[in-house]
Formats: C-alpha cells, structure tokens, sequence
C-alpha cells in the first residue's frame, strides 16, 4: 500500500499567512522587506504558495510533506496540477477561499506589471511570464486555478 500524499492543515494555514503577507511587499530571507510589484518577487511568492503548503521552510520539528510537493521548477504540468488537486482535497472551506483570493491577486499584480512594460514605464524582465503552461510561473498559475476553480480571464 502506497503512502497517502497530504498537506498539513497548520502548514495550509501558514502558507496562506506567509503568501497574503509577501502579495503586499516580498518578506527576503535576508531581513528586508522589498516592494510590491516586483516580477523576481512574484515569481518567488507563486513558488513558495506550494512550498509553504507543503512545510518547506517550516520550523525545525514540523515535518515537511515530500511525497506530495512537486517542484516549481522542474516538475511538469500534470504533475503540479495533481499536486495542486491534492492540496485543495486537503483544505478546508476557509482554506479554499483564501487561496482562490491569493490566485486571483497573483493574476492581478501580473496583469498590472504586464501593463506597465506595455506603456514602457519599467523594463521587460525574464520573471514576468504570460499565463500558459510552457513557462513555471504560468504552469503554477494555471495549476492552482484548475484545482481551486478559479476562473482565469483571458
């Protein structure tokens, strides 16, 4: 019998504390805060989302999930879809409506940045991805709102 892959609910709770905290300023391991609105930092805060749900980063004691977490970086769609469905089998309601807020918050400082190197008020940056599976930030995305039956706008 194989084991049953899991997401910790106190580990749910702190990515959704730890996520909603860095949307409004990237806490950075160093000890500084940096500002909102900045791709390499958006692109940390998709990743952490699962990583934190999965208790990477956790205290020392608390058990990190491995079998569940499928990584950001080089696990493909189906794989982090089905790690996302898992995390949203593990959440409770609250849980599920915080993280389709985060999701859509995501997509939105995403758009605005889009937006801004549109109108040529910042510079084009290799950490702002459009939405769509063949690039991680959009894998993630796009993984997180099948699971969480969010709606994306095209």
């Amino acid at each position: 019998m194989s084991k049953q892959k899991f997401f910790l609910s106190s580990n749910i709770d702190a990515a959704i504390v730890m996520t909603q905290f860095d949307l409004r300023g990237f806490w950075h391991p160093l000890g500084f805060r940096v500002k909102k609105n900045n791709p390499k930092n958006l692109d940390a805060i998709t990743c952490n989302l699962a990583g934190f749900a999965a208790g990477l980063g956790n205290e020392k004691g608390k058990k990190c999930t491995d079998e569940a977490f499928a990584s950001y970086h080089s696990s493909s769609f189906e794989d982090y879809l089905a790690m996302c469905k898992q995390l949203a089998k593990c959440c409770n309601r609250a849980q599920k409506e915080a993280i389709q807020l985060i999701i859509q918050e995501i997509v939105k400082q995403n758009k605005d940045m889009q937006a801004e190197v549109a109108a040529g008020k910042v510079e084009r940056s290799s950490y702002l991805n459009p939405l769509r599976e063949d690039n991680r930030w959009g894998k993630a995305v796009i993984a997180l709102a099948k699971a969480f039956k969010v709606t994306l706008k095209k």
